[in-house]
């Protein structure tokens, strides 16, 4: 980079701003807004967020936002409006978190900018087949193989530099984007903020269990419900709500809203869900199928360990207990979570040390300076300032 100071402007593309401009609560747009927004901006570095267009008003203007003080733009529906957008903008670099939301880069005027692509969860034929074999409340498909040819072009062009937030990522990366196996994938773990002030060894955690993220078909939070029946000794939380198909998931969950020690709390955020993560004991997680979920990070940052069936980086069996594998809709794997519920309630030393070296991994690993430092080389390599 040249003595002056080099200012480059980064778009982050995504399909939703964690509750911004009226989209949902996912794990990519807690990333997009909480994260990459939150600690990337500079004095010369600006990221923008470019989001599809929701509204009927803005067919040839882009439609601007400020959000915490980051510009986000819902793009014009018409393509050439969007084209004199992105020229006027004139991105140096483009980073998207998966293919959730890809179109402006095929629109860019300058097709010899390059895409920093995040790979966070690739979904492969064969994870669709283990998905769709949940049959009380099926999840759509969204496979799409011309964006998956897409990303295929750019790696040929030489217009793509991977990172993955899990080494066991890379190798469905690898299937789905049709990637050379020795194709260089830098490892760039999804960073978690640490709450230096909470200590573990003199923090009193309750006899609490908690769920948290979409109430949705993937996530299959029925058998989070039909395990506080198996275990009314202990207060089970359900942190999230339904964002897609809410009056199935409404009636699914329904015949639960009578269980004593199961309590419903929505969204929560912030302070609200902090305080859920330090009083828990145990994060469980039911999902059909996951990538590395925030919230195991969340969780574990708190010293709060994990019982589930999924077992990304070998975190659950490290830090909790890990079930098995529990394919379609999970009601005769119920009592594998109980046992691994009193199994770490009911061994409270095995707790607090598996806790403290959860808590030490998240600090060492998915630490902010990293990111930050990591995430600035990256992208100034790719817009030539470097």
């Amino acid at each position: 980079m040249e003595n002056k100071q080099t200012k480059i402007k980064v778009a982050l593309l995504i399909n939703e701003y964690f509750g911004a401009v009226k989209t949902g609560y996912g794990g990519y747009g807690f990333l997009a807004r909480r994260l990459v927004a939150e600690y990337l901006p500079s004095d010369d570095l600006q990221v923008d967020v470019l989001l599809k267009t929701t509204s009927r008003n803005f067919g040839i203007l882009a439609k601007k936002h400020i959000v915490d003080g980051i510009n986000v733009y819902e793009i014009p529906k018409k393509q050439w409006a969007t084209k004199q957008f992105l020229k006027k903008q004139n991105y140096d670099v483009y980073l998207s978190i998966e293919v959730t939301f890809i179109l402006p880069l095929k629109l860019e005027p300058d097709q010899r900018k390059k895409l920093l692509f995040w790979i966070q969860d690739p979904r492969p034929q064969t994870d669709w087949e283990e998905i769709h074999t949940v049959q009380l409340y099926p999840e759509p498909s969204y496979y799409d193989q011309a964006l998956y040819d897409y990303i295929h072009q750019l790696y040929k062009q030489d217009r793509v530099k991977f990172i993955s937030q899990g080494y066991f990522l890379n190798e469905k990366a690898k299937e789905l984007y049709r990637l050379n196996e020795d194709v260089n994938i830098q490892y760039l773990p999804n960073p978690i903020e640490i709450n230096k002030d909470f200590n573990l060894n003199t923090y009193e955690k309750k006899d609490m269990i908690i769920f948290l993220g979409r109430i949705e078909s993937v996530k299959r939070g029925w058998l989070f419900a039909e395990i506080a029946k198996q275990c009314p000794e202990y207060e089970f939380y359900m942190l999230g709500q339904s964002f897609h198909d809410t009056a199935k998931n409404a009636e699914i969950m329904a015949k639960y809203k009578d269980i004593p020690n199961l309590y419903f709390a929505g969204h929560v955020d912030g302070e609200e869900k902090e305080q859920f993560l330090k009083d828990a004991k145990i994060l469980v997680n039911t999902s059909i199928h996951e990538a590395l979920p925030v919230s195991f990070l969340e969780a574990l940052s708190y010293g709060t360990l994990l019982v589930s069936n999924q077992n990304p980086e070998n975190l659950t069996e490290k830090f909790g207990v890990y079930t098995g594998q529990v394919l379609g809709d999970g009601f005769d794997a119920i009592e594998r979570y109980v046992e691994g519920i009193h199994f770490l309630m009911k061994n409270d030393e095995i707790r607090k040390t598996l806790a403290r070296q959860g808590i030490n991994y998240i600090k060492e690993v998915h630490n902010i300076p990293k990111f930050i430092q990591d995430m600035r080389d990256i992208l100034f390599d790719l817009a030539g300032c470097k």
